[in-house]
């Protein structure tokens, strides 16, 4: 029989994890946002060759990152208990790692600028490197907060940092001509500054330790720490293989149109992950309720990516000549792939954390290695011919991706093929409609400049969802957001509007 407590406890746990989501989501959603709009004006300011030249330092600090962290931020939050030792020896390894790879990175920098061809790119690299350094210090304090489900805080501070980076640093910086180092002086005071407020906020003990009382953590970290590197790859090889290939200024168009498509995909899925990996860690005994957050959770990405990635891949010049202005036309051709294949990685979000919180990090990281075992010679073909063929490759590779690991999820979770399946009908339905529409809107009008256009298909887009959610929203949020209904306290205006 259950106490009085303990039903409290079990009634309060779904609007705790609710409130985290709805953080979450906010925090992402300003932050991303910011980015935006911050990364807009840097584009006009800067043109492509300054971010073709931070993108190659991005390529290797991403790497890096994975090696710094050691996996040890999920073992954190994966863990049913820790000690103060713990906590201590996990910070001691990745502040000694951020030393080392530092060092390493500002050894290597000419080697890594020769190697795309841009050797007035090392002091820009070398620069860069210590941001491992400012990242470290806040690592651990990051993974308290995210296991205590503190996302309000996470957020606060992150939104915090970026702006005082970027707005206060690095859009002045650009005004006055600083180029390149306009985005290296805003990325330094971001890390520093976000670091510093993570660790007043978390008061994680910051002593050093060299002994685990866990040996269990070591492993866990390094097994994520291989799954996370098989991601990156997945995720940056085409950036290697254009940055090496084509140079500096068409790795720049490339990389600001995957940032374009992944501004949305990142607030989706940002907001879902670390409050699913946390929720999924804390029932992982009970498949039930693990089989149903995945769907649910499944359903929730699905319904709001498929209207915005197919929209977008169908209007892919309108969207960056309005955005961007006309010096990153050529980033045209390479929106629409990449579009889809951002879609194909929203859905591919959700599993990680699935397999990470059940301890079924080694089936992931398998299913990504034969991702990257497909993806290299796809990609040495693709060079051959141009860089929009690299962009249909990165879609090819990201949908047998999904696939894959779509079997594995729903072997550990206990869901079926045709649960799963269901979870797509409305999605599907709102992004068919939806860009069929953006796109009959684009091309009547043609004639109009690109700022009004993408206002008009953004407006026709929308009233079409609208329509669509007033038909259908309810049934869907009541066959497939259960959890979501009885939670979120829904407002009587938006229960009217879907029938609920």
């Amino acid at each position: 029989m259950i106490n009085g407590e303990e039903e409290a406890a079990r009634v309060r746990k779904p609007v705790l994890g609710w409130l985290a989501l709805k953080w979450n989501y906010i925090g992402n959603f300003t932050r991303s946002l910011s980015q935006f709009v911050i990364g807009i004006l840097l584009a006009r300011l800067l043109g492509p060759e300054p971010f073709g030249i931070v993108a190659v330092a991005w390529i290797i600090l991403g790497v890096g990152n994975l090696f710094a962290d050691l996996g040890f931020g999920a073992a954190l939050v994966q863990r049913a208990s820790l000690s103060t030792s713990d906590l201590r020896f996990i910070f001691t390894c990745q502040m000694v790692f951020s030393f080392i790879l530092t060092l390493a990175g500002v050894l290597s920098a000419e080697s890594i600028a020769a190697f795309f061809h841009k050797p007035e790119a090392a002091p820009v690299i070398k620069a860069m490197f210590f941001v491992f350094i400012f990242q470290s210090l806040g690592q651990t304090a990051a993974a308290m907060l995210r296991r205590a489900l503190n996302f309000k805080t996470l957020q606060q501070i992150t939104i915090v940092s970026y702006l005082a980076g970027y707005l206060l640093v690095g859009i002045p910086a650009a005004f006055l001509g600083m180029g390149v180092w306009s985005l290296v002086a805003a990325q330094s005071i971001q890390t520093l500054l976000n670091s510093l407020l993570l660790i007043r906020a978390s008061a994680v003990p910051m002593g050093l330790c060299f002994t685990s009382g866990d040996p269990d953590i070591v492993r866990f970290g390094l097994k994520v720490t291989a799954a996370n590197l098989s991601s990156w790859s997945i995720s940056n090889l085409d950036v290697v293989f254009i940055g090496r290939a084509f140079g500096i200024v068409d790795l720049g168009l490339y990389n600001r149109a995957l940032n374009l498509v992944n501004m949305p995909m990142s607030i989706i899925t940002t907001g879902f992950q670390g409050v699913l990996f946390a929720a999924c860690a804390r029932t992982q005994c009970d498949t039930a309720a693990v089989r149903r957050i995945y769907l649910e959770t499944n359903a929730a990405v699905a319904v709001i990516c498929f209207p915005i990635f197919l929209t977008a891949a169908m209007v892919p010049e309108t969207l960056v000549l309005a955005l961007y202005g006309p010096k990153w036309g050529a980033s045209v051709p390479v929106v629409t792939p990449l579009a889809l294949a951002v879609l194909a990685n929203a859905l591919l979000a959700i599993k990680g954390p699935i397999l990470m919180a059940g301890n079924r990090v080694g089936l992931e990281l398998r299913n990504q290695i034969y991702t990257v075992l497909l993806f290299i010679p796809a990609l040495l073909l693709a060079i051959q011919y141009s860089m929009v063929a690299v962009a249909w490759a990165v879609l090819a590779t990201y949908v047998a991706r999904w696939i894959l690991l779509a079997i594995v999820t729903l072997r550990l979770t206990g869901a079926t093929v045709g649960e799963y399946a269901a979870t797509f009908r409305t999605p599907v339905l709102f992004g068919g409609c939806a860009s069929i529409a953006a796109a009959l809107t684009d091309r009547y009008l043609a004639f109009l400049p690109p700022p009004a256009r993408l206002a008009a298909v953004t407006a026709v887009a929308a009233v079409v969802l609208l329509g669509l959610v007033r038909l259908f929203g309810g049934q869907f949020l009541k066959s497939y957001l259960g959890t979501l209904v009885e939670t979120a306290r829904l407002s009587g205006s938006v229960r009217k509007l879907l029938k609920i």
